[in-house]
């Protein structure tokens, strides 16, 4: 989501260790690419109707103040923190499957409780921080279970085929998530707060243990990971210095992200005057565009790099994405259509390059520790970066600027863009084996090399999944 021109020095030095990975057999790496793409979806409903709009609009029922909004969207990265913890005690078991399944069913089972709030004889002050604990609760799990499933996928997944496959991936469950928000959207709308959010709410709960079940069946790569003391699973990881550049970049990413993402859904609802089933034809059309954009992103990354893409990407989240959600206004709704284009534009480019830039700069040897590493300081830095939205947004209030139709949300949009746009002077001082620059990238002289045949995906014609049947296109 920043830069547009990134002046990098020649093709980058190797950051993929110069050791090809030991081959995981394809049968059952292929099996386990294929569960991976059911168990994402029913994990896709838990995602959705945990967060977004429904659990701003149940944190607004429950009188949540702007700094618990921020507080709400910022406390699962700071669930990240405990992601080293994770790994250390995989490096100690010697297997992930277990850890993995368990922080899943845990993760997603107190949402449980979060469904009971509104039965508690409290005032709305303690069910909103009594929602914001229960948020972090499970954000503890749910990240250690994020940053070992990213390891474990990580020596599934054939290297040559990240960038198709996750593209793919995202497509799929983009998909599957606009559907979740069309039946969510629909069914708040039309059925009385709270019973319409606890419904909701123990439904997803339902479905992301059924998430957990098929992870379960997932089949599992040996770990070669050595059996790392506690502060050598965070040494290591901060020693490399391919590592930590990339790290530096995704910290300060996450920071200018979260300063102004936690209050999108509530511009949408407050400002905007958007009903739940609007917010979800956004992101319907979101989706939906992300089903094309993502696979084609996910070709282009396996060609010419996942780092001037990401440059490209980037700098085009803090320029066009800002500016869509800026120009809509109250019954002018026709820029927030056009934002949920641009959102597909960026964002599925942008979420599977940092993730297979991450596999990128990290070996395989005690990759968990690394991605552990990387998962807690980006949560950790997105934890900040929402807790300050929030006051930030209560400053601008009180500046009240004297520009007509503009609100403190606008001020807010534009700091975060600004900050977005100077990600990619971080981005590229990471190396990239193989990676053009950016400024080929975007070269008309290089454009007849984009055309050229692309490999194909080493997939069966048809890949079977229960009864479901999968075909490439």
């Amino acid at each position: 989501m920043t830069p547009t021109v990134s002046t990098e020095a020649p093709p980058a030095v190797a950051s993929v260790p110069a050791v090809p990975e030991p081959a995981f057999p394809e049968a059952l790496a292929r099996r386990t690419m294929r569960l991976s793409l059911l168990e994402g979806g029913f994990a896709m409903f838990f995602i959705n109707w945990t967060s977004g709009s429904v659990l701003t609009g149940y944190a607004l029922h429950l009188g949540a103040t702007p700094t618990a909004l921020g507080l709400i969207a910022s406390v699962p990265l700071l669930g990240q923190a405990v992601s080293p913890l994770a790994a250390w005690l995989v490096g100690r078991r010697g297997r992930r499957k277990g850890v993995a399944v368990a922080t899943a069913l845990i993760g997603r089972g107190v949402w449980v409780l979060a469904a009971t709030l509104p039965l508690l004889p409290v005032p709305d002050e303690a069910r909103g921080a009594l929602l914001v604990a229960l948020v972090a609760l499970s954000s503890l799990f749910i990240a250690a279970n994020g940053a070992l499933w990213t390891a474990w996928m990580g020596d599934v997944v054939p290297w040559k085929e990240r960038g198709r496959y996750f593209g793919l991936r995202t497509g799929v469950l983009g998909v599957v998530g606009t559907a979740a928000n069309l039946i969510a959207g629909t069914w708040l709308d039309r059925v009385a707060a709270p019973l319409s959010f606890q419904a909701v709410l123990l439904t997803a709960t339902a479905l992301g243990l059924v998430a957990a079940y098929v992870l379960k069946r997932h089949d599992e790569p040996p770990l070669d990971s050595a059996r790392l003391p506690m502060s050598r699973a965070f040494s290591l990881p901060m020693s490399d210095r391919t590592f930590r550049r990339l790290l530096v970049f995704a910290v300060y990413w996450a920071f200018a992200i979260m300063v102004s993402s936690p209050f999108l859904i509530p511009y949408f609802l407050n400002h905007l005057k958007m009903s739940y089933v609007e917010v979800a034809i956004w992101s319907a059309i979101s989706a939906a565009s992300a089903l094309v954009l993502a696979p084609a992103w996910g070709r282009l990354t396996d060609r010419v790099g996942n780092r001037p893409v990401l440059a490209v990407t980037t700098f085009l989240a803090g320029t066009l994405l800002p500016l869509t959600w800026m120009l809509a206004a109250p019954g002018r709704l026709w820029p927030i259509w056009v934002s949920g284009v641009v959102d597909a534009l960026v964002w599925s480019a942008i979420n599977p390059g940092i993730f297979n830039l991450s596999l990128a700069t990290t070996p395989r040897e005690n990759r968990a520790a690394f991605i552990a590493v990387f998962s807690a300081l980006t949560g950790v830095s997105g934890f900040i970066g929402g807790l300050v939205s929030g006051p930030l947004l209560e400053l601008y209030r009180a500046i009240r600027p004297a520009a007509t139709g503009w609100t403190a949300y606008h001020t807010l949009f534009a700091t975060s863009a600004v900050l977005r746009m100077l990600a990619w002077t971080l981005l590229r001082r990471v190396p990239e084996e193989g990676a053009w620059r950016t400024r080929d990238l975007l070269s008309r002289a290089h454009l007849t090399r984009l055309s050229m045949p692309r490999p194909p995906l080493r997939w069966p014609r048809q890949m079977r999944l229960g009864r479901l049947r999968f075909r490439r296109r």
